[in-house]
């Protein structure tokens, strides 16, 4: 052991099996990682806060759906259920049909239900909310920021999402989900966007990522990868997990090539900016790391990521101050995301402060568990 993390800074603080533990753990890590406009909304069954189960295929309404991954600690997702409730309240009888997923923590408590339930009866929601024991949904769907609201036409196809609640992204999109009800034209804001990728890239780019999931195949993601690129060159997720699978592998320069490519397809994508971010971050370009992050929230204002690397970026460069309110907005979208806290640790080591280094890592561990274990 050389004393360094996977990303090459020092970890004398932290006992290493915390360490591993923290770099294993699964958090949300994609609005929409995994997923692009245009592909098939991944299916589900759910348990329902009122009792029984329920599926997307028979949730799906005859003009669309709206899902919405929402918690009980979140500010903005009760602002996001009171729209959904709107929405459905006026468009149900035209064929739109309103999903709730609850995403509070890993395992389902008592304690959770009661809050589901009791934010449904003092908003008086009258759409089914569903419970997503494991997050399994939540991963499925590379869900990054919470609320993350999805839009899925009739037939199934992701049409539109939105991050987190800004005020005038969720305008927008609730005129765009309108349009796409009434087939009314949408004045103002973005059009459904919706290019399908090649099915053959698809099933592809499916195969390299199931390979990757298993220890047994996953020397064999990068070719799955590489030929879903040659077999549709516009559909960005390949490069996304070929970038990834190289960051892991600590080549960082055929990362960058893939998330340049990315950008080069898509010049405001939100992953493939932040990503870059990151790397330049680990090679000590501050400047070309805070370039790149800022981009990404003019790209996506709720892609939480950034929000705590622009906190180790800043905090980094002396600005302490910004660092804070960076670190905090981050939290205020995610307060169960460690990895906000395991980058103030890391900042905290950068600066020769144990003491606070020590604190944040241990906030890391106790979100972890906190959101992974019931009490």
């Amino acid at each position: 052991m050389n004393g360094t993390g996977g990303h090459g800074r020092p970890r004398w603080l932290i006992p290493l099996w915390i360490v591993f533990f923290l770099m294993q753990s699964s958090a949300s890590s994609s609005a929409l990682r995994s997923l692009e406009v245009g592909m098939d909304a991944p299916p589900f069954s759910l348990q329902a806060s009122q009792g029984g189960s329920a599926e997307l295929g028979r949730l799906i309404g005859k003009r669309g759906t709206l899902l919405l991954f929402w918690a009980t600690w979140g500010e903005n997702s009760v602002k996001a259920l009171r729209e959904m409730e709107r929405l459905y309240r006026r468009y149900r009888q035209e064929g739109l049909s309103v999903v709730g997923i609850n995403v509070d923590r890993q395992e389902v408590t008592e304690g959770t239900l009661r809050a589901v339930q009791a934010t449904a009866t003092e908003l008086q929601l009258s759409f089914p909310l569903l419970l997503d024991r494991g997050l399994a949904t939540f991963n499925a769907y590379g869900v990054i920021a919470v609320p993350t609201t999805v839009f899925i036409d009739g037939t199934g196809i992701i049409r539109a999402e939105l991050s987190g609640f800004p005020l005038v992204g969720s305008e927008a999109f609730s005129r765009t989900v309108v349009s796409a009800i009434t087939g009314q034209p949408v004045a103002r804001g973005v059009a459904l966007a919706g290019r399908q990728p090649d099915k053959r890239a698809l099933r592809l780019w499916s195969m390299g990522v199931a390979a990757l999931r298993s220890q047994r195949t996953s020397d064999q993601a990068k070719g799955w990868f590489e030929r879903a690129e040659a077999a549709d060159p516009s559909f960005i997720q390949p490069y996304l997990s070929l970038g990834e699978l190289y960051a892991r592998q600590h080549d960082q320069a055929a990362a960058e090539r893939q998330y340049g490519e990315a950008l080069r397809r898509q010049p405001e994508h939100a992953v493939a900016l932040c990503a870059l971010g990151e790397i330049r971050l680990d090679r000590g370009d501050l400047a070309g790391a805070r370039q790149l992050l800022q981009r990404c929230l003019a790209a996506d204002e709720a892609y939480l990521p950034a929000y705590y690397l622009l906190g180790a970026v800043t905090g980094r460069q002396g600005e302490l101050a910004a660092a804070r309110q960076w670190f905090e907005r981050a939290e205020r979208l995610s307060p169960y995301d460690y990895r906000i806290f395991f980058q103030q640790g890391m900042l905290y080591e950068a600066r020769r402060e144990p003491a606070a280094a020590a604190a944040a890592y241990r906030k890391a561990l106790e979100v972890i568990v906190e959101r992974h274990v019931a009490p």
